[in-house]
């Protein structure tokens, strides 16, 4: 743990890793800087093979539910070969497991009691399997309008739901308002959730070697920046010729990473939120992941919610049941290889995110049966 530290990409201040904070004194947020090397553990399997290569203390046992090694389905559109790697087959649906193995372990090894936090569904459910499992007490704010679903499954875990009237924001604001003696464990700001994703990009690299291109929604970053980090390091190393593309991908009815990285407002946008996964309006790393996907020589591209039903349709054709911000992917996937962006023969990583589970009254609601 020596190795490791925190760091502010703001103003540069440093701070020893085993304490619990969560943002920097000047208000941006946190990255953990060290040593990262890439060193698989022989025999061992999921997340945690790459134990050598993630932030934790040592000696300390991971809080997991056998999160990570995910499988990948193999397909081909227009002679592109496509890897549809199946994030939502982890422990609690989606690929959020990942961040909260990682975390819980960190704080239970702080001797942290009681976490506070704020999610859409996804990261509030996954924090809560995983609190419950370490031990620690959690509640969760959560906007009201949350697919049941993943409202029931954080309540299952035992955590205290808050529904919140109102949008992402506000259940934010309500979280650090109320949040009392318990440490604040926002995915958004935890510098522990990009960290964990990076394994999504070493399981993929030992299986395929590098893809040229990958495509991943994106609300507040935390998948597209470890999959930058992940193979970054890997490039670092010299085990990459390049770095493969970064494509991101958001719902017209938030935009905030397309304007940062275009320089300018959408031409289209809407008013209904089908994709509440990437419905973050204000990314407390925005600038990282603009400049990461600018490295890679990628993009950001808008989807409308007509073209999320398209997704979410074929892909569940294909027998992947996913969750309508997972399925953003797909029409973004189509359009590049429309526009030429993606050629024959090129290899590309497509993380699907969250099961289509946790959304079934949105999406029995879109899909005529």
């Amino acid at each position: 743990m020596a190795s490791f530290r925190l760091k502010c990409p703001s103003c540069g201040r440093e701070y020893p890793l085993n304490e619990p904070i969560w943002s920097c004194i000047c208000g941006s947020p946190l990255l953990i800087e060290g040593h990262f090397s890439f060193k698989p553990l022989e025999g061992v399997k999921g997340m945690w093979r790459y134990k050598l290569s993630l932030p934790l203390p040592e000696g300390v046992e991971p809080v997991s539910l056998g999160e990570g090694g995910t499988p990948v389905v193999k397909t081909r559109i227009n002679g592109v070969n496509v890897h549809f790697k199946l994030e939502f087959m982890n422990p609690t649906g989606s690929f959020k497991d990942r961040g909260s193995s990682l975390a819980i372990s960190n704080l239970k090894a702080w001797g942290v009691r009681e976490i506070v936090i704020d999610s859409s569904g996804n990261a509030g459910a996954s924090l809560s399997a995983y609190a419950s499992a370490a031990g620690i007490k959690c509640r969760v704010y959560t906007p009201a309008r949350a697919p049941i679903g993943k409202k029931t499954q954080i309540k299952a875990y035992g955590a205290e739901l808050v529904e919140v009237e109102g949008g992402r924001e506000e259940a934010t604001r309500r979280a650090l308002r109320e949040l009392g003696k318990g440490y604040y464990a926002s995915h958004l700001w935890s510098p522990f959730f990009p960290e964990a994703n990076t394994t999504i990009a070493y399981e993929f690299f030992e299986e395929y070697g590098a893809p040229d291109a990958v495509i991943a929604p994106v609300g507040s970053g935390g998948i597209i920046l470890g999959l930058a980090w992940g193979f970054q390091r890997l490039y670092a190393q010299g085990l990459l010729d390049s770095l493969p593309r970064l494509y991101g991908v958001q719902a017209a009815s938030n935009t905030p990473v397309y304007e940062a990285f275009h320089g300018r407002p959408p031409e289209f946008r809407e008013d209904e939120v089908l994709a509440d996964g990437v419905a973050v309006k204000s990314p407390p790393r925005l600038r990282e992941i603009v400049e990461s996907i600018k490295l890679s020589r990628g993009d950001v591209l808008l989807v409308r919610n007509d073209e999320i039903v398209v997704g979410v349709k074929s892909l569940a054709k294909l027998g992947l049941f996913v969750e309508p911000t997972s399925a953003t992917v797909y029409p973004a996937l189509k359009r590049l290889i429309e526009t030429g962006k993606l050629s024959r023969g090129d290899s590309v990583l497509v993380p699907l995110t969250g099961s289509g589970l946790k959304a079934i009254e949105k999406i029995s609601r879109i899909l005529p049966f």
